[in-house]
């Protein structure tokens, strides 16, 4: 006898439609084809997202097509090994694949100053090897939030960065997948509560001298006093200000582009071309070029695109 599929409680029926409703909006297909990797860290938000898509997701993914991913970043060894331990035995429970990877803790050549910068900068090279086209994994969901758009909203305000294309989070970048982008951190805390998943507080998370804990317990819950919706607003206007997020990124700005590229110079490319090519697409006047590997040239023409040898065209 087949095991009936279960069925989510409030909160989870909530947030399995919420997942499905920002695909269809975003004309994203569903169910995913190919296997998906989780970013999971231990905290509630990336443990929810991992059990409910391994529980209640199939129709945006089969469970036996997800594996979770743990990232040890080297700075919190007291924590490590119990967050480590927690998400495998998540993963294990719900009949998924886990993976786990320790990244070096920040140096003196760190590539940032900003130890969470060099880490989510390491934590990007790992989805690169991992994940993208022609990979083991086609996409990286992570577990980023209704709260965290209106966190980078108020941040990007007040440091005056106003550009079209970096005004909230995109749901989709490159081989990064974010379901959650319409979701309240009140409701995935519902939904720990409802499902009894065990997580982790990253005592940083309450350290009010960082901008996000600042906003987060200080300056936001102040707004809500005088506008109760602030946070849902503040994301609006983040996907306002993105359309349908079809204007920005690698593969969505100009899937054919992009793919005819990769063809021409005889692999993928990488997130730095991709990013030049998205910026190119969204910005760059008639006459514009992007130059590639092998002498490979994208110019843009009154009428469309011209990819050409360079070294042929100077010899001409």
């Amino acid at each position: 006898m087949v095991k009936p599929y279960p069925k989510p409680g409030e909160a989870g029926g909530i947030l399995i439609r919420s997942v499905l409703g920002l695909c269809k909006s975003r004309a994203f297909p569903t169910p995913i084809q190919g296997s998906v990797l989780i970013a999971v860290s231990g905290g509630v938000d990336s443990m929810v997202l991992a059990h409910l898509l391994g529980k209640y997701g199939r129709n945006l993914i089969e469970p036996g097509r997800i594996a979770l991913l743990h990232f040890d970043h080297g700075w919190r060894p007291e924590s490590a090994q119990a967050e480590k331990d927690a998400v495998s035995f998540l993963a294990s429970s719900l009949g998924l694949s886990f993976l786990h990877r320790k990244l070096n803790p920040p140096s003196l050549h760190a590539k940032s100053e900003n130890w969470e910068e060099d880490a989510r900068l390491k934590r990007l090279e790992a989805y690169d090897e991992l994940a993208g086209p022609g990979k083991k994994h086609r996409f990286v969901l992570t577990a980023h939030h209704q709260d965290d758009v209106a966190e980078t909203v108020l941040w990007r305000f007040l440091r005056g960065e106003f550009s079209e294309g970096d005004v909230g989070i995109k749901f989709l970048d490159y081989q990064c997948l974010r379901p959650f982008l319409e979701v309240s951190k009140e409701v995935i805390l519902r939904y720990a509560k409802e499902e009894g998943v065990p997580y982790f507080e990253d005592a940083s998370n309450f350290d009010v001298g960082r901008f996000r804990a600042w906003a987060r317990h200080e300056v936001l819950p102040l707004l809500e006093k005088a506008y109760p919706s602030v946070r849902k607003t503040l994301a609006a206007y983040a996907h306002h200000r993105f359309g349908s997020d079809r204007s920005v990124g690698g593969a969505e700005s100009s899937p054919e582009i992009a793919n005819l590229l990769q063809a021409v110079v005889g692999g993928p490319l990488n997130r730095a071309q991709r990013s030049a090519l998205a910026k190119m697409v969204q910005e760059s006047p008639v006459g514009g070029i992007l130059s590639l590997p092998g002498g490979v040239q994208l110019k843009r023409l009154k009428s469309g695109w011209l990819i050409e040898d360079s070294t042929e065209a100077n010899q001409a």
